[in-house]
C-alpha cells in the first residue's frame, strides 16, 4: 500500500505543477475586473503560461466589456508558441499567433503574416513570475515584436510597446505585486490579490 501511495505521489509531482496569480483591475478609481495568470510545468519540460483578463467598465460616455487571452509555451527557456486574443464586447479586435517551425517563428496576426528568427527568451507573460533583471529587450506577444526594457529601480520594469502603450511592473520578493498600464483613454491599475 505504501508503494502504491508513493507511486501516485511521484506521478502527480512528475506530471506537472501550477502557479496562479490573481490581480484586481481598476481605472478611474473603480474596480472593474480580474486578471488570472497561470504557469504550469507540463510533463515534457514545457512551461505553459495562460492569462485571462475580464472586465466591464462604464464611466460617463465610455463603456468597455473586454477580455484578453494569452496561451504561451516555452520549452527549455525558449518560446515555442504564443496565442493572443483581445475581445471587445464579444468581437475579436486583435489576435496574434506565433509558432516555431524548427528554424524560424511564423506569425499570423490581425496585421498579416511574417516571420522572424530572434529567439524570445523572456516575454511579457513571463514577467508575472520572475523579475528579468538586466535584459534590454523583451518579446511582446500581442504584437509579436520586441520592446525596450528600462529599470527605474531594482524592483521596477518599464516597457513601451510598439503599439504606443507603456506599462510599469512592480516586483516584491521577486514576484509581480502590481502594475500600471498607460493606454490612450486611461491608466489601468492591477494589484495582486492572491
Amino acid at each position: 500500500m505504501k508503494k502504491l501511495a508513493l507511486l501516485v505521489l511521484l506521478f502527480v509531482v512528475a506530471s506537472g505543477y501550477s502557479q496562479q496569480l490573481v490581480f484586481e483591475m481598476s481605472a478611474f478609481g473603480i474596480r472593474f475586473g480580474t486578471m488570472t495568470v497561470t504557469k504550469t510545468k507540463e510533463n515534457d519540460s514545457t512551461d505553459l503560461y495562460t492569462l485571462n483578463a475580464k472586465g466591464y467598465l462604464k464611466v460617463l460616455w465610455m463603456e468597455r466589456n473586454d477580455q484578453t487571452l494569452y496561451e504561451v509555451r516555452y520549452r527549455h527557456g525558449k518560446l515555442l508558441s504564443s496565442a493572443y486574443k483581445q475581445i471587445e464586447t464579444g468581437e475579436v479586435k486583435k489576435w496574434t499567433n506565433v509558432m516555431f517551425d524548427g528554424k524560424k517563428y511564423v506569425v499570423d496576426s490581425y496585421r498579416g503574416k511574417r516571420t522572424f528568427t530572434e529567439v524570445p527568451v523572456h516575454s511579457i507573460i513571463t514577467l508575472y513570475f520572475s523579475n528579468p533583471k538586466n535584459i534590454k529587450r523583451i518579446f511582446y506577444e500581442a504584437e509579436s515584436d520586441f520592446a525596450e526594457v528600462k529599470y527605474p529601480d531594482e524592483n521596477t520594469v518599464e516597457i513601451k510597446s510598439s503599439d504606443g502603450n507603456r506599462s510599469v511592473y512592480h516586483f516584491k520578493n521577486g514576484t509581480m505585486d502590481h502594475m500600471e498600464f498607460y493606454i490612450s483613454i486611461a491608466i489601468v491599475n492591477m494589484k495582486r490579490i492572491s
